[in-house]
């Protein structure tokens, strides 16, 4: 069974700060309601059952106005009225709680392509990841133990028995355990209610990682519970996890975790995605976004970037991978290189807000000079591989899978890499005639 969880208190709560939950986090609130409507029809996909706990808000504007197909839609978040906003975390660990069943909760920023693996979800813990030491957690962590009354044991215990922190990412997070969660649940509320006079002196934002995620893997080492992640070896950066220019041919799982939601690119992916696999869904929710006044509408995709982005995605989808490592592609004719302050400089007509952009070509980016003339990844791969360095470094396989998402993501995210595809198609009367100099001021 899926389930999500929306709590619209921290959506409406306005707020400058990082680590709060205004509009969801989102650069806008439209990619929220997009983010979910798509996450809701891609695990509606997979699984036949996915149900929403939220409150009277979100139950109106998710359910009521733009009808997303949940199964059920439960209002049990209203219970949590009371909590400071700043507590995002607490509404999911309040609906693991409810579950008298297994279960795998998602965010709603998360999306698939296929269904997870059964031995892997047939566990009594089931999550994303495995946080070792990430750094993000190390000065909330020292704020904490300085600052609070009380700590549970188990946190005191993790870190001196591991000498290091230790976390599991809820971006998906169930299981079978369903009395682990149900403690861990009574364990972060008593964490909270013993120390929520001191919340001005800590930020609560990442607070919530503190009794979610961190809190969450002490109390399951502690019992001896097994934890299955979906994923293995993530950095902290999450880099693996926000690879949207991979979505639905080489990579079947993306989170737009963290800052990817304040990125228009990701954002941008997210809203073609929905555009190019439900059209008519899209279409409705966006009409009934405006109507309602849900949201203000900017950043439109134009219908150049719209047909595109759908070409590439047509041709990415149905073609093996062995023939898109052959696939050539090349300079954008637009694309101008510059030495500013000795350092190269690429100039490239932003495809998201049709103005210029500079990117300075450091380390992997340096890359776009092979493309002057059009080249493969495969091509790419063995010139890459005549260097020792790289050879030490790299298995091939290992170099073709960077050097194909190296291309992709200059490909769709920036068009700076056009596939040969484009050569004689319409592509050039809609963007290849403009002169890069009229968007030089």
């Amino acid at each position: 069974m899926i389930i999500q969880s929306f709590w619209s208190k921290p959506f409406l709560q306005n707020s400058n700060h990082p680590n709060a939950r205004f509009k969801g986090g989102w650069l806008d609130e439209k990619y929220f309601y997009y983010s979910i409507a798509l996450s809701c029809l891609k695990f509606k996909e997979n699984y036949s059952e996915i149900i929403l706990y939220t409150d009277q808000h979100g139950k109106k504007v998710l359910g009521d106005i733009l009808n997303l197909p949940y199964t059920q839609i439960h209002t049990t978040l209203d219970e949590l009225d009371n909590y400071n906003p700043n507590l995002w975390a607490l509404p999911k660990l309040h609906t693991y709680s409810l579950q008298e069943q297994p279960f795998i909760h998602v965010d709603t920023d998360v999306f698939i392509w296929e269904k997870f693996p059964e031995s892997k979800v047939n566990s009594p813990i089931f999550c994303q990841n495995i946080e070792d030491n990430y750094p993000i957690y190390q000065e909330t962590l020292d704020a904490i133990l300085k600052i609070f009354d009380f700590v549970p044991t188990e946190i005191i215990n993790s870190l001196y028995q591991n000498q290091r922190v230790l976390a599991f990412n809820a971006g998906v997070i169930g299981g079978n355990d369903i009395t682990f969660y149900k403690n861990l649940y009574s364990k972060a509320l008593e964490m909270i209610h013993k120390n929520e006079h001191l919340f001005p002196k800590i930020d609560v934002g990442m607070f919530n990682m503190i009794f979610e995620q961190l809190l969450g893997h002490a109390l399951a080492s502690k019992n001896d519970i097994g934890i299955s992640p979906l994923l293995e070896n993530v950095d902290s950066n999450f880099a693996k996890l926000t690879n949207f220019h991979l979505a639905g041919f080489q990579t079947n799982y993306v989170h737009a975790i963290g800052y990817a939601k304040r990125s228009l690119h990701a954002c941008e992916q997210i809203e073609a995605l929905l555009m190019y696999e439900y059209p008519e869904v899209y279409k409705d929710i966006t009409r009934k976004g405006i109507e309602n006044s849900l949201w203000e509408n900017r950043f439109e995709i134009s219908e150049r970037r719209k047909e595109y982005l759908f070409t590439v995605y047509d041709y990415l989808r149905s073609k093996d991978i062995s023939i898109l490592y052959d696939t050539k592609f090349k300079l954008n004719p637009t694309v101008s290189f510059s030495e500013e302050n000795e350092n190269s400089v690429l100039s490239f007509i932003s495809p998201q807000e049709n103005k210029l952009e500079k990117l300075e070509l450091i380390d992997w980016e340096n890359l776009v000079f092979y493309f002057e003339e059009a080249m493969s990844t495969n091509e790419l791969c063995r010139e890459l591989l005549s260097d020792e360095d790289i050879q030490k470094t790299y298995t091939k396989n290992q170099l073709q899978e960077k050097v194909f998402s190296f291309i992709l993501d200059k490909c769709i995210l920036q068009e700076i890499l056009i596939p040969e595809i484009f050569e004689d198609s319409d592509y050039t009367k809609f963007f290849l005639n403009k002169n890069l100099a009229n968007f030089i001021s």
